[in-house]
């Protein structure tokens, strides 16, 4: 299974580093040409879309994952059939949705974000971003049913990034560094790439909508219970990951949301490997869980959890190590100067690698039966948001946001554990995490401290220094997974 894992999530981890690293790139380059006002109220209005879309979604991307594998190698007939169903709602409300925000866009902007400048049609621009992620979802999920990670690297990624990067450029070279520019890019690349994906599924896996008229299927009511509780969870989980900014935009200034997207985006670099190795752990919890096979899911949750540390830990360090660096890099334009918010990376980037620290936490809560208690979670952590950042951010601005971001998701963290070790008996932890952890709380103190004055040669020296020091204390474990996987 950890073979399998690792050799589909290698794909992923491709995908997902080219997406990050351009993306990373791409983010400054718009962040200094439209400058931090205009790029926080592009955030802002994502941050509505991403709740729009979640809302909207009804889980149904989760619900392929959780029940299509098994359904797919009984009958392609009944998966259809469902697919109907799922693409007829889709249509439905994607048409209702951009019909409502033609009206509701000038009242929002008013009345939520009445100090931004021509924000109603930013609003309901980026709200096309809403029908076009609820197909990708339905797409991007029916891929990843019949563990097809590859094959949305090659016909979504591959296209999407870096089109989306060479339109940028070229756009705001020769006519005009705009935001609009930038949104409608966007949406076009979307758009490509979800004809690409849904051809070429249609075209190498099964027909779509390949259905024999005598054929009936009914949808048992299991999958329907458990739609129900992931909506809910999935509900307040968007709550929990959106509030925040959200209320940032709306108690602050646009830039204080534009320097919060700069820095959550230079902290995307340390899930460089968390995000594509979950696609793929979906299913096989799913497998495992229903085989009651609760040995190797442990072993499966030890061996990814170490693994993704020790790739991940070491970019932790050196992006530690070049924060003046990588902020000044993005102030040069002299709008901002974004170095003054050191601290906050610091924050950002510990508060990540302690998430990392404990594993595929809500992956195996979900795919093992445990979603009643996830929603548990992830309401409390809402409230506490909406509460917490209402009270704190008007007076210490980005200070409150950082404190309650960090502060919650060791809450959220040290809650799943507890229910996974309390339900089935797991724990992401074994000796080589914890000498890892021991190993790097020294090196993360010198880093953050560190006053050394950096030549040319360093950012090529510092990066292999590190990676090489943690090979070589974690060699003989190395080992063994390679001769696992080999």
């Amino acid at each position: 299974m950890l073979k399998l894992i690792l050799r589909q999530s290698s794909w992923g981890v491709l995908g997902h580093a080219l997406t990050v690293i351009v993306g990373f790139f791409v983010t400054r380059y718009v962040f200094i040409e439209v400058g931090s006002t205009a790029f926080g109220e592009y955030k802002s209005a994502h941050d509505f879309v991403m709740f729009s879309n979640t809302f909207l979604s009804i889980s149904i991307p989760s619900i392929i994952l959780r029940f299509f594998p098994s359904i797919i190698s009984r009958s392609n007939h009944d998966v259809s059939h469902i697919l109907i169903k799922i693409f007829r709602y889709a249509i439905l409300v994607s048409i209702l949705f951009i019909l409502l925000m033609i009206f509701l866009s000038p009242i929002l902007s008013d009345i939520i974000w009445p100090k931004f400048n021509n924000f109603s049609y930013l609003l309901l621009t980026i709200s096309i971003h809403v029908p076009i992620s609820i197909f990708m979802g339905i797409i991007i999920s029916l891929y990843r049913s019949v563990l097809k990670i590859k094959e949305i690297l090659l016909y979504g990624t591959f296209i999407s990034v870096p089109l989306r990067a060479i339109l940028t450029f070229i756009v705001f070279y020769y006519y005009k560094a705009d935001i609009f520019y930038f949104v409608y890019i966007e949406i076009f690349t979307q758009m490509t790439t979800l004809i690409i994906l849904y051809y070429m599924f249609n075209k190498n896996e099964f027909r779509i909508f390949n259905i024999k008229r005598s054929s009936k299927y009914k949808i048992e009511d299991r999958i329907y219970n458990y739609g129900k509780n992931i909506y809910m969870k999935d509900i307040f989980l968007v709550i929990s990951t959106t509030s925040l900014p959200l209320l940032l935009s709306i108690l602050l200034p646009a830039e204080y949301r534009g320097v919060y997207g700069v820095l959550l985006s230079i902290t995307a670099l340390l899930i460089l490997i968390n995000k594509p190795l979950r696609q793929v752990f979906s299913p096989a919890i799913s497998k495992l869980f229903e085989e009651k096979d609760f040995e190797g899911l442990s072993l499966l949750y030890k061996k990814t959890t170490f693994i993704i540390n020790l790739l991940t830990v070491p970019l932790s360090i050196i992006l530690l190590v070049f924060t003046d660096e990588v902020l000044w890099w993005y102030s040069r334009n002299g709008e901002i100067d974004l170095t003054v918010y050191k601290p906050y990376l610091f924050v950002l980037v510990i508060s990540r690698m302690i998430s990392l620290f404990a594993g595929q936490t809500g992956t195996f809560m979900i795919m093992a039966g445990m979603e009643r208690k996830e929603l548990i979670i992830q309401i409390i952590k809402s409230i506490a948001i909406v509460v917490f950042a209402c009270i704190f951010i008007p007076q210490y601005k980005l200070i409150a946001v950082v404190t309650i971001f960090i502060s919650l998701m060791l809450f959220e963290n040290m809650m799943k554990l507890i229910y996974l070790k309390k339900e089935i008996n797991l724990s992401p932890y074994s000796s080589e995490l914890f000498l890892l952890i021991v190993v790097s709380i020294p090196i993360v103190f010198f880093a953050i401290n560190h006053q050394i004055t950096f030549s040319l040669y360093h950012y090529i020296l510092v990066p292999i220094i590190v990676y090489l020091f943690y090979f070589a204390v974690f060699y003989k474990r190395l080992k063994q997974i390679y001769l696992e996987i080999k």
